[in-house]
């Protein structure tokens, strides 16, 4: 009677409760370490074997055990089976149905014991649209036919029985992985035992005593060749593993080599700026797989495309996105220190994207930063709206999730506007490694970083979040400014992108321009109306607005003196970025027969010089470099609007 009871009671909680409500069955235990012990193939995503959960109850009692397993995707596809269920040794019975598994405890365990729950099951855990390509993947490039797995966010029940909450870490994993003796695997942790068994198989087991997220579990399986080699850390004697499964047959080998080279100058300065690398005790490296983009920070062993993996810069002026330092960095930025709920994914994306501009600072050249920032602020600015911070109401919604304009590119530009305001790169540092220390091995949330960056800088950074993190859009200046005698007068308007955040409170910088030199000023704005007085010894001819890329914004500069007169949005450039050509579109009050277009590179070298025809006009920049270029509209030898664009 008492298992019907409670079969029909389960019954009744699967169908009508929410992802909540079933969280807190769940929070009724404390993962403490999870072993997963699983037959796996290099050509087909069915996998079986059993999962051990060994936890702590955390309730008065508990008395029901709740883990999540997904049993089908769609209708009549069945994904995995549960064949039997042990509490501390003692089959017990199940209920399992869609993501969840209920199992009924014969004795209710108290508060504070420690229980063993061991899962047995087999099934099909393929990635497919219906999982967003979460999964288990098969892939065959360069000769080797491998499978390997992705699972964020929430995809790990797709493949194996795991507690879903991100704030709960297990403490440690161990993952024996039986495959056929042809193949090698690649996982969390150290390698620590290769055991040859009868019908010419392998079992390996892997070990990480360090707390992991269920999503950063995974594996890689296939005829690889490892390549090991060393990374020095700074200020000791201390280096770490770079363990990593290649394709050698592969055209792109070299530049996998070159890229786990230069993974080692990478994981020295990211140790220096940010904190030793936390997994050091283990290792770092990649399971490169069959796909050419893509790449997943799974914990101490990246996944990546062949493609991705390049640090020769080959991809880089078609993708702005260094993958190799972006995976790497996430293993501080959501790895170490993960978001604690997905709403604050910006923790990890933002944080590890704005790593690739630190990553081509200091290892490459300004000049490449500066492209990679210019390209996030033109992303950005691509969509007039939208919030970094993700509302409850589209955490479901990976596309949402992990929109890359905002996630990405937004996160990564905020977090470069935030260092700007902290004006000062040795507290800018200090903040991201106090975060870092603070919450290690652990997660926080937005607010927790916002409150480390002000005990650390002493700076009140709640309207910055408000506008930039919480708000939406990004501000629009109309600077105007005329000199008399030795007293420059300043005056900014700021709109905004969208009435959602009307006012962006902040510094910027102008760049006065004189003959022989120039100076660069720092004003505040604080209202949406502001003027400032100046005192200039030189005659300004000119003057740039924000000349080096620290803010997502919008300007536009008109002058009283001179021959410069830049009235705004005379014209628009589209698309932008572009491939092949662009379309002008010109306001209809120009008079298109005084007026032509110059098109300038980031030298100031005259490129073209377009005459006008319509109101409408397209032009071909299909034969000119990627990069950056300058439109002036020029009538009577005086600029009249000035925009940029980029050349993908």
């Amino acid at each position: 009677m008492k298992k019907t009871i409670f079969i029909l009671f389960i019954l009744h909680f699967a169908c009508n409760q929410n992802a909540f409500s079933q969280h807190i069955l769940e929070n009724n235990y404390d993962v403490k370490e999870y072993i997963l012990d699983l037959n796996i193939s290099n050509s087909s995503p069915e996998i079986s074997g059993n999962v051990t959960i060994n936890a702590n109850v955390m309730a008065n009692i508990l008395d029901t055990f709740v883990v999540e397993l997904i049993d089908t995707v769609l209708l009549n596809q069945i994904y995995m089976v549960i064949d039997s269920v042990f509490i501390d040794g003692t089959l017990s019975s199940f209920y399992h149905h869609d993501d969840l598994v209920f199992v009924s405890l014969e004795s209710a365990i108290p508060q504070g014991q420690a229980f063993s729950a061991q899962i047995y099951y087999h099934g099909k855990g393929g990635a497919s649209s219906l999982t967003n390509y979460n999964g288990i993947w098969i892939s065959s490039y360069a000769g080797i036919t491998h499978t390997y797995t992705y699972s964020e966010p929430t995809w790990a029940k797709l493949w194996w029985p795991c507690k879903q909450i991100l704030d709960d870490k297990a403490d440690s994993l161990t993952f024996y992985i039986t495959t056929d003796s042809s193949n090698i695997s690649g996982s969390n942790g150290i390698l620590t035992s290769s055991e040859y068994l009868p019908d010419q198989k392998v079992r390996y087991k892997w070990e990480s005593k360090y707390p992991i997220d269920f999503y950063l579990v995974s594996f890689a399986v296939g005829p690889y060749a490892e390549y090991n080699t060393y990374a020095q850390l700074p200020n000791t004697q201390d280096s770490v593993l770079l363990q990593n499964l290649l394709f050698p047959n592969s055209s792109y080998y070299q530049t996998h080599i070159t890229a786990i080279n230069n993974t080692k100058e990478l994981i020295f300065l990211f140790s220096d700026l940010l904190g030793e690398y936390p997994f050091k005790d283990e290792k770092y490296g990649y399971c490169v797989v069959g796909s050419p983009l893509g790449a997943m920070e799974h914990q101490t062993m990246c996944t990546i495309g062949y493609e991705a993996m390049d640090t020769t810069s080959a991809h880089y002026y078609t993708y702005y996105f260094w993958y190799v330092a972006h995976e790497l960095a996430h293993q501080w930025f959501g790895d170490y220190v993960t978001c604690k709920e997905w709403n604050y994914l910006w923790l990890n994306e933002g944080f590890a994207s704005y790593m690739e501009y630190i990553a081509l600072q200091n290892t490459e050249s300004q000049d490449k930063a500066d492209y990679w920032i210019e390209n996030a602020h033109a992303k950005v600015m691509s969509v007039p709206d939208g919030s970094v911070y993700v509302p409850d109401s589209l955490v479901s919604n990976e596309d949402e999730l992990f929109d890359y304009r905002l996630q990405y590119k937004k996160g990564a530009a905020i977090l470069h506007t935030l260092r700007y305001e902290i004006n000062n790169d040795s507290l800018f540092f200090e903040a991201l490694r106090n975060y870092l220390s603070t919450y290690a091995y652990s997660v926080a949330t937005a607010d927790d970083f916002k409150q480390i960056a002000e005990n650390t800088t002493g700076i009140d950074f709640t309207d910055f979040f408000d506008q930039w993190y919480y708000g939406q859009g990004y501000p629009i200046f109309n600077v105007m400014w005329d000199q008399d005698n030795d007293t420059l007068t300043i005056t900014s308007e700021q709109t905004t992108s969208t009435s959602i955040t009307p006012l962006f409170k902040t510094h910027f910088d102008l760049k006065l321009n004189y003959i022989n030199g120039d100076t660069i000023v720092r004003l505040f704005q604080n209202t949406n109306n502001e003027s400032y007085k100046i005192h200039s010894p030189y005659i300004i001819t000119s003057i740039d607005f924000d000349p080096n890329f620290w803010l997502i914004d919008d300007h536009d500069i008109t002058t009283g003196t001179g021959n410069k007169i830049n009235t705004p949005n005379l014209f628009q450039i589209y698309p932008n970025p572009a491939k092949n050509n662009i379309s002008i579109i010109i306001d209809e009050k120009i008079n298109l027969q005084k007026c032509r277009f110059e098109i300038y590179d980031v030298n100031g070298k005259l490129i073209q010089n377009q005459k006008l025809t319509d109101n409408i006009t397209t032009i071909d920049i299909f034969n000119l470099r990627k990069g950056f270029y300058i439109v002036k509209m020029v009538s009577n030898n005086k600029e009249y609007s000035i925009k940029k664009f980029i050349k993908e």
